[in-house]
């Protein structure tokens, strides 16, 4: 299967390890801060970080459910590694790092917390006041 690697400003479809290689050196975490190499939308590892300060790993097996991240910043060799060989199909990336499961938070705001309900209301103040004043 095909493999794109994706940073903010490039996507390089079937990349070569070089590729790879410099555009993780490359994440300077500012304007380049993210990496991901990924099968398909749903299955990916994504590098995030400074590759001078350390890197961490994130990496998703087909939904959200299926999602963790490295615990540890880890160091562009690493990283570097383990992007060469989730390139090559070679599943041993994953060894020699702890994982967490990364889970998607979702935040529920309340109704009165929404634009909305303040653009209504304003809506209906004008409306009582233009009723009960008169249009002119």
């Amino acid at each position: 299967m095909a493999l794109t690697l994706n940073t903010l400003d490039h996507a390089y479809d079937e990349p070569d390890a070089a590729t790879v290689a410099k555009t993780l050196a490359d994440l300077d975490g500012r304007r380049n801060l993210v990496a991901t190499l990924a099968r398909d939308e749903a299955t990916y590892l994504q590098a995030s970080g400074s590759a001078t300060v350390g890197l961490v790993l994130m990496y998703q097996e087909g939904s959200l459910q299926h999602r963790y991240r490295s615990v540890e910043q880890l160091p562009l060799a690493h990283v570097t590694e383990a992007f060469q060989q989730y390139l090559r199909g070679d599943g041993t990336w994953r060894e020699g790092i702890r994982w967490e499961e990364d889970e998607e938070k979702i935040e529920v705001y309340p109704w009165y917390e929404s634009w909305w309900f303040y653009i209504g209301a304003l809506l209906a103040v004008i409306g009582a006041f233009v009723w009960w004043r008169g249009w002119y």
